[in-house]
This record gives structure tokens, C-alpha cells and sequence, in this order.
């Protein structure tokens, strides 16, 4: 696997990277047989049919010619086969992670039961906190019961991951006192309280012929700090990339700069993004700046820094890794784009160490 990206040993294919998720649960072969690097199921690899309708090489040497000599035939691949060890070999991930999770909740569960035991020994607790501590150790052993009986549901594997993520989650809302559906729609009624606030300022100003100004996105900054704080990201993280456009993506990065000046958007963004919103929503903001760029007149095709972003969000290794340090190549162009607006934008370098 530590080969894969060096051109000496050929490029990884398309096919065989469908192969790559189920790699811990599958005994798998890499060869570069034929000039690309191919990833293949070791059991029955050239009858499988999986493994011949994803490597054209296996078709094409893996079949020798009769006894009698003749052409060599190209077996035929019964497409209901693929299907069918494809979704076979999906369950197994999905079991397993179904599994993590009902084995993650549990423990919590566990854990959470011992503390309230502990707690409903205390000989001066009161009787309201007695009664709150039975409703929740009542609630956690019906949870308890849901997710045990999970085990033996007989559910398909996709909708037993999703039951049990479903559980995991309810029972991490219990214990930290937020009510599953109430809270949820309290805090999203509360974000989109904000990025109306914020739309509004910035429609606003437009319709005054004025350039919108930074301060409008303020609402914006302070609802992205809240989703980006903390491991991973918030319910609104994503909702509120969707919002930059080209006539705002400079001003929102100003304003989050002016309130964070100790860490740029880019930099939080690439610090706490997980794999698939770096590709997606980092993409997206770029486009964005290009358009802004182009539309002020700027030339990108000799930017460096637009070339860099370019690179590592569309490059040869995006699919697997995305370098965190990016974030000065989109600093640097917003700055570039924000000296040509009138804007002056300060930024500080990308750091893996912890920032005061």
C-alpha cells in the first residue's frame, strides 16, 4: 500500500480504489500487472466475479486458450453476481460498524448507570435530584433494552448502522441533558436566526448600491465559530460554507479575522473539517475567490497560490489526503483579491501548534 502514489510502480485505478474500504475486512492483493497498480481479492480471484468485472486484465490474461489452441475468450461476467458479492462484502463493513457503535453506546450506558448508582447513594441528596436521577437511569436501561434487542433484530445491515447511531446519539443527549428533538430544533431555530440576520445585512446594503460591508457577516463569524469549536464540526458547519458566495467570500473571511485574529477561516476550516468537507465545501470557497478574482480583473493562470490550492484540492493524492497547510495558499489569495477590493486582510501562517 506505501507505493501506491509513486509513478515508478504505475497509477492506482479508478476500479480499484472501490476495493480500498473493504481492505481491513477482506484478505486483498495489489499487482501492477499490465502497467497499473490493480487491488484484487486473493480468495478465488479469477473466477470471482467482482474481481473480473473491475480488472480488465484479469479478463483479458487470466483465461488461456483451449486445448486445442484457438483465440483466447474473455469469460462472461454475470452482472447479478457483482451486485450481489458487492452488497455482500458492504454488510460486512456495515456490521461492523453497527457493531462499534452499539458496543460504544453500551459502555456508555454502563458507565453513565454506575455513576447514578453511586450518586442515588448519597445519603444528603435531595428529593428532586433523586427523582431526575431514577427518570434518567429508567431512560437508559429502555435504551439499553433497544439496543440490545438490535442485536438480534434481523435488520438489513444499513438500517441496523443507522438505528444504532440513531441510539448512540440519544443516549449521549440523555446524559448531557439535551432532549433529542426539542434541543435540535431550539439550536437550529437559533442558526437560522443567524444566517437570516446575516442575509439580511447583506441584502441590505446591496440594495443600497453599497458594498456589503464585513461587519454584516458578524451573525455569520459567531455561528461558524460555534459549529467549527470543538472536535469536528456542528450541524450548521456545512449550511454555512454553502452561503459563501463570490460578492461575499472576501468580506466573510475579513470579518472572521477581525474576530479571530489569531487563527484565519481557512485555517479553522482545515483544522476541524473531516476528509469529505475539505473536498467539497474547500472546492467550493475556492470557486469562489477564482470567480471574485476573474470578475476584479486578476489573472490566475500564472498565480501561484491559486495553483497550489488547485493542486492539492484536485490533485493526484486529493482522494486520499488534503494538507492542512493549504490554508496559506487560500490566505494569500484572499489577500491578494482584498488589496484589489480595498480591503487590507491579515493573516497568520499555518501552524500545527496550539495557538493562544
Amino acid at each position: 500500500m506505501f507505493g501506491l502514489g509513486m509513478s515508478t510502480y504505475g497509477n492506482l485505478t479508478n476500479a480499484s480504489m472501490a476495493y480500498l474500504p473493504f481492505m481491513p475486512f477482506n484478505p486483498f492483493g495489489i499487482t501492477n500487472f499490465g502497467g497499473d497498480i490493480q487491488i484484487f481479492p486473493v480468495e478465488n480471484y479469477q473466477t470471482s466475479q467482482i474481481g473480473l468485472a473491475f480488472n480488465s486484465v484479469a479478463q483479458a490474461s487470466g483465461w488461456p486458450a483451449g486445448i486445442f489452441g484457438g483465440y483466447q475468450m474473455t469469460p462472461q461476467i454475470n452482472m447479478n453476481a457483482v451486485v450481489a458479492q458487492a452488497s455482500a462484502m458492504a454488510a460486512q463493513s456495515l456490521n461492523a460498524m453497527a457493531s462499534q457503535e452499539i458496543n460504544t453506546a453500551l459502555q456508555t450506558i454502563a458507565g453513565q448507570k454506575a455513576k447514578i448508582q453511586a450518586q442515588l447513594q448519597a445519603k444528603d441528596i435531595k428529593d428532586e435530584d433523586k427523582t431526575k436521577l431514577e427518570e434518567q437511569l429508567k431512560k437508559l436501561e429502555e435504551y439499553e433494552k433497544q439496543i440490545n434487542d438490535l442485536k438480534t433484530s434481523g435488520m438489513d445491515p444499513q438500517s441496523a448502522y443507522l438505528k444504532a447511531n440513531e441510539l448512540k446519539v440519544a443516549v449521549n443527549n440523555l446524559i448531557a441533558g439535551k432532549p433529542d428533538n426539542e434541543e435540535k430544533t431550539d439550536k437550529t431555530d437559533e442558526k437560522d436566526n443567524k444566517s437570516e440576520e446575516s442575509s439580511q445585512s447583506a441584502s441590505e446594503s446591496s440594495n443600497q448600491g453599497a458594498k456589503v460591508k464585513p461587519s454584516a457577516f458578524t451573525s455569520w463569524v459567531d455561528a461558524m465559530t460555534e459549529a467549527i469549536w470543538g472536535p469536528g464540526t456542528g450541524d450548521y458547519f456545512e449550511e454555512g460554507c454553502q452561503e459563501i458566495t463570490k460578492d461575499d467570500v472576501i468580506e466573510r473571511m475579513i470579518q472572521w479575522s477581525k474576530i479571530h485574529p489569531e487563527e484565519s477561516f481557512m485555517e479553522a476550516f482545515m483544522a476541524d473539517a473531516g476528509y469529505n468537507q475539505k473536498r467539497t465545501y474547500g472546492k467550493h470557497i475556492l470557486n469562489q475567490i477564482r470567480d471574485k478574482a476573474l470578475e476584479l480583473g486578476i489573472d490566475l493562470s500564472k498565480d501561484e497560490d491559486y495553483k497550489a490550492c488547485m493542486k492539492e484540492m484536485s490533485g493526484t493524492f486529493s482522494w486520499a489526503y488534503i494538507d492542512n497547510g493549504v490554508a496559506d495558499h487560500y490566505n494569500a489569495l484572499i489577500k491578494k483579491v482584498a488589496a484589489k477590493m480595498g480591503y487590507k486582510y491579515e493573516y497568520s501562517n499555518y501552524s500545527m501548534s496550539p495557538k493562544s
